[in-house]
């Protein structure tokens, strides 16, 4: 009778780790080891292409890091290609994390509005996509939940396996 309960514990544990996993959120630095930061340490286009090949999603956390006379703001469309001053800028110090809310969907610009910073290169657009996609009736089923499935396939293989033993 023993034998059997430390296996369906292991097996409990392991079902809540794949379901935490497929939920954890992502903490993106912006501009890697640059960080959020103006010429002459970024070249213009060089937060579009450290976005590039980052898929960011809802829940996700934005962290802007930078030494000197930096800010964040969320703007428009507009606002990001006219690197408008706009007033409701987010200030942090030297730091500032930005959580995406979890139903986020779609782009998302960021600017710095000290001097010409914007118009030198410091803005940031991404492409959010929500993390819990509306499926349509027809829809496959995600890559997350056919690997959560393989994982217990697998996890309840080796239980019955121990257990015959």
């Amino acid at each position: 009778m023993g034998r059997g309960v430390v296996p369906v514990d292991c097996l409990v544990v392991a079902i809540l780790a794949c379901l935490g996993a497929a939920a954890a959120a992502t903490e993106y630095v912006i501009g890697g080891s640059r960080g959020w930061t103006a010429p002459p340490n970024i070249t213009a286009g060089y937060y579009t292409e450290w976005a590039a090949g980052k898929t960011f999603a809802g829940g996700d956390t934005l962290k802007f890091v930078w030494n000197g006379t930096h800010n964040v703001a969320n703007v428009t469309r507009e606002e990001y290609d006219n690197c408008t001053k706009v007033s409701s800028v987010l200030e942090g110090g030297e730091m500032l994390d930005f959580p995406l809310p979890a139903d986020a969907n779609g782009l998302y610009y960021f600017i710095c509005t000290i001097d010409s910073h914007c118009q030198n290169g410091q803005k940031l657009a991404i492409t959010v996509i929500s993390p819990t996609p509306t499926e349509s009736p027809n829809s496959s089923p995600s890559s997350t939940a056919i690997g959560a499935l393989s994982m217990l396939v697998l996890l309840s293989s080796s239980i019955v396996s121990m257990l015959m033993n």
